[in-house]
């Protein structure tokens, strides 16, 4: 899953309210996440709605934080909304916090080209 191109329209996708998801998960456009998700999200863009809760990894071009995330968030366009509750790791091409979000990250900018895989293997050298 990692050497999608995350930038393609791919629609919308939504997960219903009280939805509970334990995974790896891929979705070629937006998704909205209004339910429990434990794992890991790739898309073109994704929107934690303010009853949604994820653990785990973000990784798409655009990502609206507006309920709870703990984990670690790889992204271009990075929004918080004040009701957003978040905790881990923010990489960033862009970051926007409006007052009022409670956040506990380690917040690092970082060019973001969605067209690399967003989980590169290390090679070594070395012997």
């Amino acid at each position: 899953m990692t050497d999608k191109n995350y930038s393609g329209a791919g629609g919308r996708s939504h997960l219903g309210a009280g939805s509970r998801i334990t995974g790896e998960l891929f979705f070629p456009g937006t998704v909205e996440l209004p339910g429990y998700v434990k794992g890991r999200v790739e898309a073109s863009a994704i929107v934690i709605e303010e009853a949604g809760e994820v653990e785990g990894e973000l990784h798409a071009a655009s990502v609206t934080i507006k309920g709870r995330f703990d984990g670690e968030v790889t992204g271009g366009k990075v929004a918080l909304q004040a009701s957003a509750q978040v905790t881990g790791e923010i990489t960033y091409e862009s970051l926007s916090i409006e007052s009022g979000a409670r956040v506990e990250a380690e917040c690092r900018s970082k060019p973001f080209d969605d067209a690399k895989p967003v989980n590169r293997p290390v090679e070594s050298t070395e012997e």
